[in-house]
């Protein structure tokens, strides 16, 4: 893929807010892209105006000179046609194939089910029924073998360079460790070898560092919002939160 940097230096409107997981994944690939631009933290919104810019009325979508796009894979594929900084997606057809491919399999058959289960975990809105426990735990174990054949981590998921797999992965993988932990007792970042060596890793980079703080502030603000079960403080996922300052009563 080769860049056709945009003609005009107009910032980029990245649409969305921090607790979510593909906005998060578009912001880091900004700031690895060193693309110009601003954030407009909203929620998603189902009137006429947020759909005439995001149609399904969902965060994260991106506003450029030519006009807005949403869904994040094509959002990504976007700013590598567009931004001149270091690629995220091979050049050779069959890897960039492969590349898309990973891609999907994170998205549908991992992050999707895990979303069935966030009403008993991130909120107090539902307990999981049974049911729906077993069939996404049997999802998932179909997705982390597929996972096992795929990932190389050498040392990045594919290879030897960060690639938007990587980007995808982080945050998805973060909150599906604490998913796992607090509905079934088991860390999905363990089940996969090399993933924490990854995790750490990714880490270190200096555009997930800032994505990440403010990820943490907005996610604890959220759990709080919803009385969920789940607190950070009960460990899991990617990210801890900052430690907690002693009161003056403990202190």
């Amino acid at each position: 893929m080769n860049a056709q940097v945009r003609p005009l230096a107009v910032p980029l409107l990245l649409h969305g807010y921090a607790v979510s997981n593909y906005f998060n994944t578009l912001r880091q690939a900004l700031l690895e892209k060193e693309a110009l631009f601003d954030i407009v933290r909203l929620r998603a919104g189902r009137d006429e105006a947020f759909l005439s810019r995001s149609p399904m009325g969902k965060i994260p979508y991106l506003q450029t000179p030519e006009g807005t796009l949403s869904e994040t894979l094509p959002i990504l594929e976007y700013l590598e046609e567009t931004e001149s900084g270091a690629p995220l997606y091979p050049n050779a057809p069959l890897r960039r194939g492969r590349t898309r491919q990973t891609m999907n399999i994170i998205q549908l058959y991992l992050d999707v089910p895990m979303r069935r289960l966030y009403p008993g975990v991130f909120s107090n809105a539902a307990l999981n029924s049974a049911e729906t426990l077993q069939a996404v735990a049997a999802q998932l174990e179909v997705t982390i073998e597929a996972l096992r054949r795929l990932l190389v981590f050498k040392p990045y998921l594919l290879g030897d360079t960060l690639s938007c797999v990587d980007l995808l992965a982080l945050y998805i993988v973060d909150v599906g460790d604490r998913v796992t932990r607090c509905a079934y007792g088991w860390s999905l970042i363990e089940r996969i070898d090399g993933m924490r060596d990854w995790a750490r890793l990714m880490q270190q980079r200096e555009s997930t560092q800032v994505v990440a703080a403010e990820f943490v502030a907005e996610f604890q603000n959220y759990l709080a919002d919803k009385c969920a079960p789940y607190r950070q403080e009960q460990g899991g996922g990617i990210f801890a939160p900052p430690p907690r300052l002693p009161t003056a009563a403990a202190a």
